[in-house]
């Protein structure tokens, strides 16, 4: 690889890490470029030459985090082992990437709750809607009609519900549960969880 072509990679690959933090933290409309130009390091002409404009920038930072995590959630999905093995890699991979990475939940979370409805669209047809296609394929395959229902998003809305009611959930009194950051038993006494939720709504 060229010098100019590992520059230009290595430049477009901070723009992305530093909007990435930005956006997450203060959503698109509370970020400017000159914020992305000032933290990146980067002039704002090279940042225009890169993504076009600030809307572009930030559809790239999207497609980056959620495409390879789309990648990742249907790689287990159609893992070779049963459906019930499948099912729990599914579990322990969604819940891995919301509960290890703040930027990205963050990020999801402020997508999901911003009204941007064309943003929400472009989410969906980019990578949720494969996955949950995926998802409902499998759950049939697990016990026949479980996916025709309302348990695949019900499995996305308890994941995503429980890691943002974490910093919450590990205040409350007489709690069963000890709660922890990045806590691998945490992550399996909730996959199980989920999983007996799925089980107990078997037709």
């Amino acid at each position: 690889m060229s010098t100019r072509k590992a520059n230009t990679k290595n430049a477009r690959s901070i723009i992305l890490e530093v909007s990435t933090q930005l956006f997450a933290k203060h959503g698109f409309d509370g970020v400017t470029m000159r914020q992305i130009s000032t933290e990146s390091g980067f002039s704002m002409p090279s940042i225009y030459h890169h993504f076009g404009n600030k809307e572009d920038l930030f559809k790239a930072v999207e497609v980056e985090m959620y495409s390879a995590h789309a990648a990742n959630l249907l790689h287990q999905i159609n893992a070779d082992a049963s459906p019930e093995d499948r099912l729990n890699k599914f579990l322990f991979a969604m819940f891995e990437r919301l509960d290890s990475n703040p930027d990205y939940l963050k990020l999801l979370q402020r997508n999901l709750v911003d009204g941007w409805e064309e943003n929400q669209a472009f989410l969906v047809e980019m990578s949720l809607q494969n996955v949950v296609n995926e998802l409902r394929l499998l759950l049939n395959q697990y016990s026949p009609g479980k996916g025709d229902g309302i348990t695949p998003v019900a499995i996305f809305s308890m994941i995503l519900g429980f890691v943002t009611m974490t910093p919450v959930i590990r205040h409350l009194k007489n709690n069963a549960a000890s709660i922890s950051e990045d806590d691998p038993l945490q992550r399996k006494v909730f996959v199980n969880a989920v999983m007996d939720f799925i089980k107990s709504n078997q037709q």
